[in-house]
């Protein structure tokens, strides 16, 4: 796996984010708890102790012959997964393609057009004791596919990502995730970032599209 990417503890120290109320160790009736919520959600849930299991599963989510695309996710790259993107193992991997182009034009198509993919992947920048599933990102070429456009939605997401409610997860996303993506933004792109759309998934109207796979390990932002 390459280790060519960031990870919150380049950052952390300098931006004196708090840790100790956004970046947590939840114990397992929190957990359990937390499960029970989301799938009240009509959101599946499947838990797994670390990221190697977690990678496996995911890679059992691409069928042959599927689009695929993903967020940009350090949680994924942290557990391998991007690199199970980019082997293009009898799937179609968009991302891939959108690397290629130089005109900025098609790019920005090619991303609109991604977000309808046959299995889109992201993870999650806060998950709500009370069930809610927080994502944002800049552009909104991320969690633009998490409302309706993609086929099959699978967000990831450690417990280390739960908080106490709703509020919370939304202040997690501007006061934690937010100031460690800007920097890595910085360092990757030499630019920062900005909360450009928010997106919080409160129900799944639509039967076994939506699942969320939850690492009982830290990762991520």
């Amino acid at each position: 796996m390459s280790d060519d990417y960031y990870t919150k503890d380049d950052f952390a120290d300098d931006l004196a984010v708090d840790e100790s109320r956004f970046d947590r160790d939840p114990d397992e009736e929190t957990i359990e708890r937390v499960v029970s919520n989301v799938e009240e959600r009509n959101v599946a849930v499947h838990v797994f102790d670390d990221g190697d299991s977690a990678r496996e599963h995911l890679r059992d989510q691409l069928p042959d012959g599927a689009e695929v695309m993903d967020g940009h996710s350090t949680t994924l790259e942290e557990i391998g997964f991007t690199d199970d993107l980019e082997a293009e193992d009898g799937f179609d991997y968009l991302g891939a393609r959108i690397q290629e182009i130089d005109d900025e034009e098609e790019r920005s198509r090619a991303r609109r057009e991604a977000t309808t993919a046959d299995v889109f992947v992201d993870s999650v920048n806060a998950i709500a004791e009370s069930g809610e599933l927080l994502g944002a990102n800049a552009l909104g070429n991320a969690v633009g596919a998490w409302a309706f456009a993609a086929e099959s939605l699978v967000l990831v997401g450690s417990t280390n990502k739960i908080v106490d409610d709703w509020e919370t997860a939304v202040e997690r996303v501007r006061e934690y995730a937010y100031p460690l993506e800007d920097a890595r933004a910085q360092e990757v792109y030499g630019q920062g970032s900005v909360v450009g759309k928010l997106v919080s998934l409160e129900h799944e109207q639509v039967d076994d599209r939506t699942q969320l796979v939850l690492i009982d390990e830290p990762h991520g932002f």
